[in-house]
């Protein structure tokens, strides 16, 4: 994720700093089901990249991630609903 979040910047030609990273699971996106809605909208990820869900829809395989780029320089991380971390684990 990291190695990729650098490639997009470099590419927008932006500094390191700018723009932010929302994956699935986290504050920002805290319902894995929506990786789903993500997989319906581009079938390509599983024809493709090989990438499939399984039925608590964790990312197949292991390791890999999904995510949403922002590059506005006023991205901020924030926080959906009032689930912590643990919360959204032991949901799972």
């Amino acid at each position: 994720a990291n190695y990729m979040t650098k490639l997009v910047r470099g590419q927008l030609g932006i500094g390191s700093e700018q723009g932010k990273r929302y994956s699935w699971g986290y504050p920002a996106c805290p319902d894995l089901d929506d990786h789903r809605l993500v997989w319906s909208l581009m079938p390509e990820i599983s024809e493709k990249l090989g990438l499939n869900l399984t039925e608590s829809f964790q990312i197949v395989p292991e390791q890999s991630t999904a995510a949403i780029f922002a590059h506005h320089p006023d991205a901020k991380y924030f926080a959906v609903g009032s689930l912590d971390r643990s919360e959204q684990i032991l949901g799972s």
